[in-house]
């Protein structure tokens, strides 16, 4: 059966884009229209549940720009409902998918299609571990060690920071500070 037209759909109270939430996300970062958003996905036809493709499969994410047209529409305004992390069941009426012109052979004319999807990044960010956070911080925390290293060894570098921080507990403070703020930034990205 065709899609019905957005008057009767509004009428019926059916929905072009269907947001089924699998696994909830973080809760607080949410794609924006023009963000580079990478993501896995399994695309179904909703009828007979026919997979046509999977980022899965190959192993590869998928790479857009969110709400500018690179994907059909049904992407640009499910994805754009979903938090960083999420995984979902988009379930997405033809007329928000490839309509009467369908997609080669995978996709007939006024399919509707079902995506398995998972936004993964977005502009870059993505959910870590606990482990990666701990990774994160003893690399911090090396760092800022090799910076005081160079400020004890190296008469140019700690007349330099010298005068900018004052002393050597001033730029030790500095340090500290910093490795803590990209921690603290860091634990709001640790998957739940």
């Amino acid at each position: 059966l065709p899609t019905p037209c957005p008057k009767f759909r509004k009428f019926a109270n059916i929905m072009p884009v269907e947001v089924k939430t699998i696994t909830k996300g973080d809760g607080k970062n949410f794609p924006q229209k023009g963000d580079k958003l990478a993501m896995h996905y399994v695309g179904t036809l909703k009828d007979g549940g026919k997979k046509f493709d999977s980022s899965r499969d190959r192993g590869q994410l998928f790479e857009f720009t969110i709400g500018v047209g690179q994907v059909i529409k049904g992407w640009d305004e499910g994805v754009m409902k979903m938090s960083l992390g999420e995984r979902a069941i988009l379930n997405i009426t033809s007329d928000y998918g490839y309509g009467a012109r369908g997609a080669g052979a995978a996709i007939p004319p006024n399919a509707d299609l079902v995506f398995d999807v998972e936004l993964v990044k977005i502009n870059g960010k993505k959910l870590i571990t606990e482990t990666e956070l701990k990774d994160f911080k003893e690399r911090l925390d090396k760092w800022a060690a090799s910076k005081l290293e160079k400020y004890d060894s190296n008469e140019k570098f700690k007349a330099a920071r010298d005068k900018k921080y004052g002393d050597r507990a001033a730029y030790e403070t500095f340090l500290k500070t910093e490795v803590s703020k990209s921690v603290d930034e860091a634990k709001l990205l640790v998957k739940k």
